[in-house]
């Protein structure tokens, strides 16, 4: 029986240090989500759905942006970033390097 209780306490004891760990980690994500930042960037040279999917998974695949829309029809792509992680020159150049050519950066209010 009392091995029943030391277990059951061990238990208790992992589920609330767990719950703990959960709550520190959703305070450092809303403190990243409040340095965001959404702009919209001009690219030329995309002439399909095809170049607007490798647009989309290659800045998506970059660390320290969130969200990204790619538009074919008005030729940018919209994301949220975090500028203390990511600079907006390293986005551009990702886009150039898979060869369109990113434009004018446009902040868009939140």
């Amino acid at each position: 029986m009392k091995t029943i209780f030391n277990s059951s306490l061990l238990l208790l004891y992992m589920v609330l240090l767990g719950c703990a760990e959960n709550i520190n980690e959703n305070k450092q994500t809303d403190i990243n989500q409040a340095d965001n930042v959404s702009v919209e960037i001009s690219i030329e040279g995309m002439s399909c759905m095809s170049c607007v999917a490798n647009v989309k998974k290659t800045l998506s695949d970059l660390n320290g942006i969130k969200e990204v829309k790619v538009s074919l029809e008005n030729k940018n792509a919209t994301l949220q970033y975090n500028p203390n992680i990511i600079p907006i020159d390293k986005i551009k150049q990702s886009i150039n390097e898979i060869g369109y050519n990113a434009g004018t950066v446009k902040t868009l209010s939140q």
